[in-house]
This record gives structure tokens, C-alpha cells and sequence, in this order.
């Protein structure tokens, strides 16, 4: 009776300790959360709510085109983020790993993008892409090429937009892939020549199974924050050309800070957590599974 005694004051005791931590996750988390969802209830003019519409703000955003415009490209530029991201940072990953020359400065050197801000990014890849002075158009044009403005047209911005984001982000999927190579034991590979797996089989019947689950942790993060990103895309392309690169996050942002529609906004911001967590679920069932 008095071990029972003694496990409940431990636990009382545990949960003061951790009342301060789970108040402020409360504030700082879930309050906010509650509060876009109440807004996006509500007709507003600038922070005041006029008048309660329920749902006619999400239904407005799925019968407008430019609504459904932004799902679309919300998805469009996270699953090809994705889709870049996870192979270049795994063969980078694993050459890292082996013994060559100079790795240490090679791994610097390519792990160097991550620290750069997002609107320093947006800066750079915005001058590199410029169509009047740009050393990319400057390139085409000195092999014969004609004059590119990948910023003037949808497909060129999207592609420009997706590779200033794959450039930025992709050494945080290289750290975590690097850091997974690193706890391989070598036996692994020394029995795998014995049975003749080299090269590619190694790779694909040892190292791939082994690192897995880490790729799938890597593509949870970069999802969510892809889905979630903001300041790249609104200094680089702004959502142009004609809201081609407009996300969800994006119109949110705008809806809520340039229009001051707060209701619509909140609206937006509603549905992108609604699909971060649908996203969420699917790769968490995923990383179950391979479990």
C-alpha cells in the first residue's frame, strides 16, 4: 500500500514539474489554433468580426478557381520538392560517408545552404534567374541560346521556385540520412562482399532497408515544411506570374496581412493544418508499416 502511496506522490510531483511546459505548449500551440478556427467563421472587416457565415468561407475557397488554384500548387510544390530532395540528398549522403579526399570540407561546403535564411535565398536565386543581368540567362545566351525569363511564365517559375527551395532545404535531409549511414556497422558490408553483394546491392539490400526509416522521419519534416512556408515564396516570386506559384500558406498570408480579410485568411491557414495533419497521418502510417 505504501509503494502505491509512493508511485502516486511521484507522479503528482512528476506532473507539477511538467504543468509549466504542457501551459505554455497550450498557449502557444493550441490556443492559436482555436482562434483561426473561430475566426474562419466569421465575416470580418479588418480584426473585427461583422457578422457569422459557419462554413461559407471554406466552401467559397472550394468554388472559387483560385481556391482550388492554390491546393493544387500547394501540392505540386511539396511533392516535387520531395521528389528532388530525398534521392540528391541520399546520394550525397553516401558519398559523403565513404572515404574520399577533402570530405570534411565537402560536407561544409554542402551543408552551407542550410544556414541561409529564406529571404536571403529568395535574394540570391531571384538575381541568378533575372532575365536582363542574370548569370543563368547570361550562360544560355553566350552558348546560343535565346533570352530566358524563367520568372515571367508559370512553368519556368515554378521550376525556378522549386529548385531555390530543394537548394535551400536539402542538407536537412542529408544531415539525418548521414548521420543514419554512420550507424551501420561495417561487418554488415564486409559480409555482404562474402555473398557478393557490391556496389548497387549493397546499397539496395543493406544500406537502403537500413536508412529507411530515416528517410521517411526526413520527408515528415520537409513536408511540413513545405506546406507551411511562407517567406521564400513571397519574396522570390511573390505567387506570380497570374498566382501560378500562389500556395495555401501564401493566400493565407495575403488574405490575412495585405487584404486584412482575417476570416478568409484564417480559413486558409484552417485547411493547410487540416492537411498537414491527413499528411502527417499517411506518412506516420507509412513509417508504421516499415516498422
Amino acid at each position: 500500500m505504501e509503494i502505491i502511496k509512493k508511485r502516486n506522490n511521484e507522479k503528482w510531483i512528476a506532473l507539477a514539474f511538467m504543468a509549466p511546459a504542457l501551459l505554455l505548449v497550450l498557449l502557444v500551440s493550441f490556443y492559436p489554433i482555436g482562434v483561426a478556427i473561430k475566426w474562419s467563421m466569421y465575416e470580418t472587416s479588418y480584426i473585427k468580426a461583422v457578422k457569422f457565415v459557419g462554413l461559407e468561407n471554406f466552401i467559397s475557397i472550394f468554388k472559387n478557381q483560385m481556391g482550388l488554384q492554390n491546393i493544387k500548387n500547394s501540392f505540386v510544390y511539396v511533392f516535387s520538392s520531395i521528389i528532388i530532395v530525398i534521392p540528391l540528398s541520399t546520394l550525397l549522403a553516401v558519398l559523403l560517408n565513404a572515404k574520399i579526399r577533402y570530405r570534411v570540407f565537402l560536407r561544409t561546403l554542402i551543408i552551407l545552404p542550410w544556414v541561409i535564411s529564406q529571404t536571403v535565398t529568395a535574394l540570391l536565386w531571384k538575381w541568378l534567374t533575372n532575365a536582363n543581368y542574370g548569370p543563368i540567362t547570361y550562360a544560355i545566351e553566350k552558348l546560343g541560346g535565346p533570352k530566358v525569363d524563367l520568372l515571367n511564365t508559370p512553368l519556368g517559375a515554378n521550376i525556378a521556385l522549386i529548385i531555390s527551395n530543394v537548394w535551400n532545404t536539402f542538407p536537412i535531409s542529408l544531415v539525418l540520412v548521414l548521420a543514419a549511414l554512420q550507424t551501420i556497422p561495417s561487418e554488415l558490408y564486409e559480409a555482404g562482399k562474402v555473398d557478393g553483394a557490391t556496389g548497387w546491392k549493397a546499397f539496395s539490400k543493406i544500406t537502403l532497408p537500413l536508412v529507411k526509416p530515416t528517410i521517411l522521419v526526413a520527408v515528415i519534416m520537409l513536408s511540413l515544411e513545405y506546406f507551411n512556408m511562407v517567406t521564400l515564396i513571397y519574396v522570390y516570386t511573390g505567387g506570380g506570374p497570374f498566382s501560378s506559384t500562389e500556395t495555401l500558406s501564401l493566400r493565407a498570408f495575403k488574405e490575412g496581412f495585405d487584404n486584412w480579410n482575417i476570416g478568409l485568411g484564417s480559413s486558409f491557414s484552417v485547411l493547410l493544418f487540416l492537411f498537414n495533419i491527413l499528411l502527417s497521418l499517411v506518412y506516420v502510417r507509412a513509417l508504421k508499416s516499415n516498422e
